[in-house]
């Protein structure tokens, strides 16, 4: 009698097991998925945050060159564009500094949001 009970037990538990296992699984692969997607897409920010910085280094250097030929002082035309930086600086520390916080925060939420949805 116990023969007919023990077979579908056991056929019971190695279905629970597989499941388990199976379960284990999408879930290892699933974090795998996020971080492949949040790795890429940092790497990829990365790349063209370097990219756009030396563009804009250029351009920065080459506007304080000119600001020094047109005051025939190339010193004065460095100090100008500094204190520019500076001025805009300040004006993103006290104006948009939480606003940007929270736009990436948010960003990533919804990058490694599990449901498939981006």
């Amino acid at each position: 009698m116990e023969n007919n009970t023990d077979q579908p037990l056991k056929a019971l538990k190695e279905q629970v097991t597989e499941y388990i296992d199976l379960k284990t699984e999408q879930a290892r692969l699933g974090l795998i998925e996020n971080s492949a997607k949040v790795t890429a897409y940092l790497s990829s920010a990365l790349i063209i945050t370097a990219l756009v910085m030396f563009c804009l280094l250029s351009l920065l250097v080459a506007g304080s060159f000119f600001l020094g030929q047109c005051l025939h002082s190339y010193g004065m035309g460095f100090l100008i564009s500094a204190g520019v930086y500076l001025l805009l600086l300040i004006l993103f520390l006290s104006m948009w500094r939480k606003k940007s916080e929270t736009s990436i925060i948010n960003k990533i939420i919804k990058l490694t949001n599990s449901d498939g949805n981006n």
